[in-house]
């Protein structure tokens, strides 16, 4: 992993801790059960959004600072989303979305401006199980090979 690399996740990872723990301090007892993220390209700016809209956290990512071409926008949000979605799983794994103030089914989408979603970064649910998980990522390819093996011996 470059350094680069590194360190703008560990400014992504800040702004969502910051974001929980400011959610897990207010006093109002309201749940919260969607995380917005906005990217502007021309600031560098990571602004994560309640489901209020109500602005939580921002950060600006030098590294992404004009990073877009009027064309590549697809391409900068693909790439944005992988970077958020990272660290979203290693969020996921520290359990820091197990806070008290996050209501389950939750989820973590990127979103546009007008706050239209974009891409869906991550939904955590206690009673569903999502197929895009990581770890199922290569389930279809590891039972196609344990089906091949086991009917080896058939032929």
């Amino acid at each position: 992993m470059s350094a680069n690399t590194a360190k703008v996740q560990a400014l992504i990872e800040n702004a969502f801790v910051g974001a929980i723990d400011k959610l897990s301090k207010e006093e109002s007892g309201n749940f919260v059960t969607d995380l917005y993220v906005q990217v502007d390209a021309e600031s560098g700016e990571l602004q994560i959004y309640d489901d209020a809209e109500r602005l939580m956290e921002k950060v600006v990512i030098f590294e992404w600072v004009d990073s877009l071409d009027k064309e590549k926008e697809e391409t900068f949000n693909k790439q944005v989303a992988a970077s958020i979605k990272a660290v979203l799983t290693i969020l996921s794994t520290k359990k820091v979305f197990d806070s008290p103030c996050l209501a389950r089914p939750f989820s973590v989408s990127l979103t546009d401006e007008d706050f239209v979603v974009i891409e869906e970064l991550l939904f955590i649910d206690d009673e569903l199980l999502r197929l895009d998980d990581p770890l199922l990522k290569d389930l279809d390819a590891d039972l196609d090979n344990f089906l091949s093996d086991l009917l080896a011996d058939v032929k």
